[in-house]
């Protein structure tokens, strides 16, 4: 299936900052601002659109890969523009559906950070490092409920080298 990757909220640690996207004053079927897109491991096109939808959590709006048929190892990333943190809190909302979803952090480089993905569809999730361009699997583990609601939120708190994850505020 399709792997797509979305946008990451990022908070750092050291000064709270948070950050919050929205996309209401976004047009729709258009690429949302304040973002940047990569590509990472193996090629494939990707196409970041501002869609309307029914209860997204940043209603009216929400941005979603809309490529069909993407490479199965590819990762479509949206970057928040101007935003870089090593330790912090990230989290992002995604919808039920079939693909993978989550937040790359800790990018030094096109082939060097860490990803987390969870299977929409299954609730399966692993956590990879990547250095160039290879990837390791760290953890691996299932979220729980991940057909309970239409909307599921995925948090990423990292301080150094301890890294945990929640899904819907529970461990993963």
């Amino acid at each position: 299936g399709a792997l797509l990757l979305l946008f990451a909220a990022a908070g750092g640690a050291q000064n709270a900052e948070k950050l919050r996207n929205h996309f209401d004053s976004d047009g729709l079927l258009r690429e949302p601002a304040f973002f940047d897109f990569l590509v990472l491991g193996p090629p494939g096109k990707a196409d970041w659109k501002v869609v309307g939808g029914y209860n997204p959590p940043s209603a009216p709006n929400h941005v979603s890969q809309v490529m069909p048929n993407r490479p199965a190892d590819s990762i479509a990333a949206a970057f928040r523009r101007n935003s870089t943190f090593r330790d912090g809190a990230w989290s992002v909302a995604m919808r039920q559906g079939n693909g993978r979803g989550g937040i790359v952090f800790r990018m030094t480089g096109e082939g060097d950070f860490l990803v987390l993905l969870v299977d929409l569809a299954t609730g399966e999730a692993r956590l990879s490092f990547y250095r160039n361009g290879q990837a390791t699997d760290l953890a691996r583990g299932a979220v729980k409920d991940h057909n309970h609601n239409e909307w599921n939120v995925l948090k990423i708190s990292a301080a150094g080298p301890r890294i945990s994850a929640q899904w819907e505020g529970k461990p993963l």
